[in-house]
């Protein structure tokens, strides 16, 4: 559903505005060139977004459309080979490794479609994982990783492993893990692909109350009925954003 706006050019009720929140996250002429046998494959040609703070951003676009390089570049996986990438006002865009570390570990928190928990390693140990490089100690890791574990509805499941855990469950404890710093930015790259259609909607609901608590979540799918639990969805194809449209409260 489009954006509308009543006969004074305002934005009807059911539509969220986020005009006046601060920007976590700009990208102005993204261009990313990956040499594959002699030949330049563009990933992304000249792609431009802002997300601001609170915002529920959902990235739609096909298999090869661009849209995990978008994620990654947004996410500092990967540098753009030209242009300029914001996080939190902070240009990321020639950081060296380590700086980008940096930014991932303290402002930035990931959930993957194949949830890459270590499985040999208890719930509360990989969602401990990001304070460990972040130098905190001991204690603190285990009482903050325990907390998140509750939040998302894991208290009773603390020391099983992933094998012991259902899909749902391993995502969920993904989902602990990327909240565990308290980042600016949590992104999501096909969060419920994984998941069966009961799992994947527990988890599209933790993250929509998560996103009602105040933090900013980007999504990348190719799934309209994930994307529509956005607040607005970016279509790109072909390494180019070619729009966008707010999702109304009906909708979601």
């Amino acid at each position: 559903m489009g954006e509308q706006k009543d006969s004074d050019g305002k934005r009807e009720r059911g539509i969220r505005s986020f005009e006046e929140a601060p920007l976590i996250v700009k990208l102005h002429n993204v261009v990313k060139i990956y040499p594959m046998d002699g030949v330049e494959v563009f990933a992304l040609r000249g792609a431009s977004l802002e997300v601001r703070k609170g915002e529920f951003v959902g990235i739609m676009g096909a298999s090869g459309s661009g849209k995990s390089t978008l994620m990654h570049i947004t996410g500092c996986l990967d540098r753009p080979t030209e242009g300029e990438v914001y996080i939190d006002g902070e240009d990321v865009s020639k950081l060296n490794d380590n700086q980008l570390a940096d930014i991932r570990n303290g402002k930035i928190g990931f959930v993957f479609q194949s949830f890459n928990l270590l499985p040999r390693t208890s719930a509360i140990s990989n969602v401990e994982l990001p304070l460990l490089y972040a130098g905190v100690s001991r204690g603190e890791r285990r009482k903050r990783a325990k907390e998140v574990l509750e939040r998302v509805g894991l208290g009773s499941r603390l020391d099983h492993y992933p094998s012991q855990l259902s899909g749902g469950e391993q995502q969920r404890v993904a989902i602990a893990r990327a909240l565990v710093n308290h980042p600016s930015l949590i992104l999501a790259d096909e969060p419920t692909g994984n998941l069966d259609s009961k799992s994947g909607k527990e988890v599209m609901n933790i993250l929509k109350e998560l996103n009602g608590q105040g933090i900013t979540l980007i999504l990348v799918t190719h799934d309209r009925e994930v994307a529509e639990h956005a607040h607005r969805i970016v279509h790109i194809r072909d390494g180019e954003i070619i729009g966008e449209e707010e999702v109304s409260k009906d909708n979601e």
